[in-house]
């Protein structure tokens, strides 16, 4: 089944997305949600979303750049479904989507990091031909 996958310009498009984000980002604020959207779109970061009879149940948040290492990539910052829409294949449609952007957009990669307890999200990534290819490494300042 495809659905429709549409870019969250607007305010209210942005805010529609709260609900599909806090599941994988819950240290977020609705209040600021807007704005923290708003001040990434600055940095090239765009939303996209899937929405089921008027409600946003999946949605995706990417960004393109390029690195020394990799060449231009696609970067997936954020991927998300409603646990009661899960199943449906909308993170793998917005992925198959994310990958025509990429191409359009002449990126060699999809890159995208997860958390080491994500397992059903893995099984996804997997399921789509990604490959683990390092090591991620952060230290807290």
């Amino acid at each position: 089944m495809m659905t429709e996958i549409k870019i969250a310009i607007t305010d209210n498009e942005i805010a529609s997305c709260w609900e599909a984000i806090s599941v994988l980002r819950p240290m977020l604020k609705r209040e600021n949600f807007v704005s923290q959207i708003r001040d990434l779109q600055k940095e090239g970061y765009h939303l996209l979303y899937i929405q089921e009879k008027d409600k946003t149940v999946a949605i995706a948040g990417y960004r393109v750049y390029t690195m020394l290492y990799c060449g231009k990539m696609l970067y997936l910052d954020d991927l998300s479904t409603l646990e009661s829409h899960r199943g449906k294949g909308y993170a793998s449609q917005l992925l198959n989507h994310l990958k025509e952007i990429a191409l359009k957009q002449n990126c060699v990669s999809l890159q995208l990091d997860s958390g080491p307890a994500r397992t059903t999200a893995h099984k996804l990534y997997f399921k789509e031909d990604f490959t683990i290819s390092a090591y991620h490494f952060h230290k807290k300042l």
